[in-house]
């Protein structure tokens, strides 16, 4: 478990702020995951392939998508991960209030 304490010379609360901060990347992380998954959904209604089936089948064995969308769609789909990892990681956060 990782810990951070943070102190401020000002008098009144921080833990609001931190709060605020901590909801407003979660916000920023799950817009980022929506417009993701649209993009995702695009290609998935183009080729008429789930993008779990594109990672396991790869481009080679489709001639229908080009290789720079092959190389758009995988980055999407890693994005998508990444994003869902961070989200997963804020969430996980605790804000304890100690004096």
């Amino acid at each position: 478990m990782s810990q951070v304490m943070l102190k401020s010379p000002r008098g009144e609360a921080i833990r609001p702020l931190v709060v605020s901060a901590l909801e407003a990347k979660k916000n920023e992380i799950l817009t980022g995951i929506m417009k993701t998954k649209q993009k995702l959904s695009i290609f998935e209604k183009t080729f008429s392939l789930s993008t779990g089936n594109f990672m396991i089948r790869g481009h080679q064995e489709m001639s229908q998508i080009s290789e720079m969308d092959a190389i758009e769609w995988f980055g999407e789909h890693e994005t998508l991960k990444k994003l869902q990892e961070k989200l997963s990681r804020l969430q996980e956060i605790e804000v304890c209030h100690q004096r």
